[in-house]
């Protein structure tokens, strides 16, 4: 009886080069949420791809976030010498259209059209959901098929091209500006492959909105969370501990965490000298790893499996991110844990929250530190922005509010085209 309901469910179609673990950063965990909410209402076929070896074991791990895995093996490390080969032509391509290695490595190799019509039979779906923009040919090859194809963009990637691109100040501004303005031509242009696209913050909505066709869907679904695995918990240990939560692989999380050492905690500092610093977060590179050699009030701990439980222990978490694009996760994260927060406005752009209620929105350093210090100075003050923090969180960003909306659009919407085209 239970395989008669599951055949009886749409089916969809994955499509992803990002795996839904392990959750070392907020894409993998909104892969994982949105596999485990589609999961509830289509019958779900993620495809991917990997190394030889991993592939079995791929597979298995898949099998517990989908109904069906289908894991590809990599063009890309089949060999020493086609990573050199792709690492090339990825190199060349990127350079003549203003756009990422990944590009190619993903749309034009991994996820071409052939390889994703090769893996599958386009007639057993109702309906594609591709993560990233990179692999839009293989949408629109699905689109001539039948089957409608939907984006979860993650956000306005353009936007965090031209982040990384001042990470590299020779390159002259004019040219930065070219490069950027190329490829959001492209990825707008790559929009229209689509019959549907999901937006992550409400200001990326309606600049997409204004951007797409007439006839394309707009779903709007912000980062969510699973509250049973954030738990409400405060812990404050002592001395006080400030936190900085992101993933340390990328440039501009690294430029964060050194700006709340080299910016913030100075200030912090001369007044509450014995308070700590905690930069926590997967892939820290070793000019952040240095800070905690050369200062006994620096821990860096690296990925954490089990984040939570350490967390609960910090006083209240910082975040002076640049930049009006995407998602912080880790925001949404630590407020429903309860930790107060104190971030820069460009950090919480088009996520609707409110300011002084749990996250106080502070632009410059000095402003940031003062917070701070006013919030290590008021414990009750500081447990009550905690309190509503989490109900912030709770009310906008829980995962029935986030993923379970989302899939009951994207359910509605596809029964409605089917009910069109069978009309």
């Amino acid at each position: 009886m239970r395989e008669e309901v599951k055949l009886s469910r749409p089916r969809i179609l994955i499509v992803s080069a990002v795996l839904p673990f392990p959750a070392v950063a907020g894409q993998r965990e909104r892969v994982r949420n949105k596999l485990l909410a589609l999961r509830e209402s289509f019958e779900t076929t993620f495809l991917t791809f990997a190394e030889s070896s991993r592939r079995p074991g791929l597979r298995q791990e898949l099998k517990e976030l989908c109904d069906h895995a289908v894991v590809m093996e990599s063009l890309y490390t089949r060999s020493t010498a086609s990573r050199w080969s792709h690492r090339v032509r990825a190199a060349g391509y990127a350079a003549l259209r203003s756009l990422k290695t990944s590009n190619y490595l993903v749309g034009e190799l991994e996820l071409s059209p052939q390889r994703v019509l090769g893996a599958i039979d386009p007639q057993a779906y109702d309906l594609a959901l591709f993560e990233y923009w990179h692999s839009h040919r293989a949408a629109a090859a699905l689109r001539r098929r039948g089957v409608p194809s939907v984006l979860d963009m993650h956000n306005l990637l353009w936007q965090s091209f031209g982040r990384q691109l001042e990470a590299r100040p020779r390159l002259p501004s004019w040219l930065r500006r070219r490069k950027v303005t190329a490829y959001r031509r492209r990825e707008e242009a790559a929009w229209g492959d689509f019959d549907g696209l999901i937006s992550i913050n409400a200001e990326e909505d309606t600049y997409v909105r204004r951007h797409c066709g007439p006839k394309q869907q707009v779903f709007y679904a912000p980062m969510g969370i699973d509250l049973g695995e954030w738990p409400f918990d405060p812990q404050p240990a002592s001395p006080p501990r400030l936190a900085y939560f992101g993933g340390l692989g990328s440039v501009h999380n690294q430029r964060d965490a050194r700006s709340c050492y080299e910016k913030i905690m100075p200030l912090v500092w001369q007044q509450l000298p014995e308070a700590e610093l905690w930069i926590v977060g997967s892939n820290p590179p070793a000019e952040i790893r240095n800070l905690e050699e050369s200062d006994s009030r620096v821990h860096v701990t690296g990925f954490v499996e089990d984040a939570p439980p350490l967390l609960n222990t910090m006083s209240l978490v910082l975040c002076p991110w640049q930049g009006t694009y995407g998602f912080r996760s880790r925001l949404v994260q630590v407020m429903a844990l309860g930790l107060p927060v104190i971030a820069s406005k460009d950090a919480v752009a088009g996520m609707d929250l409110r300011d002084g209620q749990g996250i106080f929105l502070e632009s410059e350093p000095e402003n940031q530190a003062r917070r701070a210090l006013e919030l290590l100075k008021d414990p009750m003050q500081r447990r009550q922005q905690g309190e509503l923090a989490h109900q912030q969180v709770a009310q906008r960003y829980s995962f029935e509010a986030t993923y379970g909306r989302l899939t009951q659009e994207l359910l509605q919407w596809q029964k409605q085209r089917k009910g069109v085209w069978k009309s």
